[in-house]
């Protein structure tokens, strides 16, 4: 979506969701601090109009950045725990007065407990409960089994650095895979503003090293300057071409956003050109939908991107654009297609419904 039409629109429905839960609070068991509310939703709305902003002209400074962000979170998920009480309040008008007053009370206080438990979980499953989520999965005349580490949307950037990816690898080579694969968006920084944030990458220990993928992210930060910095850190980047790599073909697609920024465009055909017939078949492209774009089956796909909705319910909107939100799929007799729900996260820093997760994949035959 252009910038000229997400500015304004992200602009219009976040000032409706924040006038929506001020008008519920000021009617509910806190009207009397009405002040204090107005305040809070003016500053919530500035903040996110800077960022939304900021957008199409220069970054916001890290701090204003994250509290921006957070303040993003906090109107949705506010918005999502109104919205539903709201609506019960239609059947508590045909009650009489006495039990009215008795029900609101009852809803105020279920909106209030159950917004601040919406949040602590939310900031509890992004920032402190990586799980290690392990698939077996089955793909005809794979020559010896592949124990297979999977990491995709890392979004190594403001929220997370070093510290993290350090604790990403440590977790990585307490599996001991014979490979790591990341599919994208592994930074939101540019190659110069990185540092050494991803060098613990550089310990990451298994028999064949590591391959990724580009995601949509890499191209916002100069994806010239970042294929460069992966590569120097022994990263095998796989730029529409495939590898052979512990008996399958291993092959990798720029993503889809290369055709709206016409530049490094996935290209299926040139990425299965010179793959061996007599081996299977392993596809690292970040984007579920970029599969509408394949003409062949591949014995297994993996993908990242959707952060498997990251703050339900937006995962429905999620699934209506990507089709394949997370977990293993059977997409025909002849493939599968594998959605991590990535590593990190991006946006407001809560996971409500989903978790940061690095994918254990064991492949047999």
């Amino acid at each position: 979506m252009s910038p000229h039409i997400f500015i304004p629109l992200s602009t219009i429905i976040f000032f409706g969701m924040n006038l929506y839960s001020y008008w519920w609070f000021k009617n509910s068991l806190i009207s009397k601090f009405k002040w204090l509310l107005r305040l809070i939703f003016t500053l919530i709305f500035l903040f996110e109009v800077a960022y939304f902003i900021a957008i199409k002209s220069s970054p916001l400074p890290p701090p204003i950045y994250q509290i921006s962000i957070i303040c993003i979170g906090i109107s949705f998920m506010l918005f999502c725990t109104i919205l539903p009480f709201n609506l019960a309040l239609l059947f508590i008008k045909k009650l009489k007065k006495n039990s009215q007053k008795i029900a609101k009370f009852i809803i105020d206080i279920c909106v209030i407990f159950g917004f601040c438990l919406y949040i602590i979980i939310g900031a509890y499953n992004a920032n402190f409960n990586t799980i290690i989520t392990e698939y077996n999965v089955k793909i005809q005349n794979l020559k010896s089994p592949l124990n297979l580490a999977v990491i995709s949307d890392v979004h190594i950037g403001e929220f997370f650095q070093k510290e993290y990816m350090a604790s990403i690898v440590d977790k990585i080579n307490l599996l001991n895979p014979d490979a790591l694969f990341i599919v994208g968006d592994l930074v939101d920084l540019s190659s110069d503003e990185l540092g050494d944030f991803l060098d613990p990458l550089k310990d990451v220990k298994s028999k064949f090293g590591t391959f990724m993928v580009v995601g949509n992210h890499e191209y916002y930060h100069g994806i010239d300057g970042l294929i460069s910095k992966f590569k120097e850190l022994g990263i095998r980047v796989l730029e529409n071409e495939s590898v052979e790599m512990g008996g399958v073909n291993l092959a990798g697609v720029y993503d889809i956003t290369g055709f709206k920024m016409d530049k490094f465009k996935p290209d299926f055909n040139q990425a299965f050109k010179s793959v061996n017939p007599n081996l299977p078949t392993i596809l690292l492209a970040h984007q579920p939908r970029s599969l509408k774009y394949l003409n062949k089956d591949v014995d297994l796909a993996i993908s990242g991107h959707t952060h498997g909705g990251q703050i339900f319910p937006f995962s429905l909107l999620v699934w209506i654009n990507q089709k394949y939100i997370y977990g293993l799929y059977k997409i025909n007799e002849n493939m599968q297609l594998l959605v991590s729900s990535g590593a990190g996260l991006w946006g407001p820093p809560f996971r409500v419904g989903t978790n940061s997760e690095i994918v254990y994949l064991k492949l047999g035959d």
